[in-house]
């Protein structure tokens, strides 16, 4: 009788929740970062607003206003990166659960052939009973 794929598909299902929860953390991440791009857009107007009530405020708005900028470009350059994870993240997701549903075959077709065998067995008795309750009989 063949072993059991029992521990191959606990490794892989181990593999898979794991791949899962990384891909989780990046997706929260994106997340961090897309509030980050929201946050910083909405404070523009409020600054806008308080750069015209001064010609100090007037004067420092353009350095805020770059600042805003290049930390925009900082932060999307950051998406950029987490999201290549996360593409990368679920090729190997993909890889990760078309091996466990390998396995899990594997484990269904070593189960069915069993089952079969006992099936057989028992059969291949209820045949040498009835072959010799015929030999008796005749």
């Amino acid at each position: 009788m063949t072993r059991s794929h029992q521990p191959l598909i606990r490794l892989a299902r181990f593999k898979v929740e794991e791949l899962q929860k990384q891909l989780a953390e990046l997706d929260r991440s994106k997340a961090s970062l897309n509030d980050q791009i929201v946050r910083l857009e909405a404070s523009v107007p409020e600054e806008q607003a308080q750069a015209t009530q001064s010609k100090e405020g007037y004067l420092a708005y353009g350095s805020y206003a770059q600042a805003v900028i290049k930390r925009k470009e900082n932060i999307r350059a950051s998406l950029t990166e987490v999201e290549t994870q996360a593409d990368a993240l679920r090729e190997r997701l993909s890889e990760a659960f078309q091996e466990l549903k390998k396995y899990e075959l594997l484990e269904e077709r070593r189960l069915a052939r069993a089952e079969d065998a006992v099936r057989r067995a028992e059969q291949d008795g209820l045949d040498e009973v009835a072959q010799i309750r015929h030999r008796r009989s005749h």
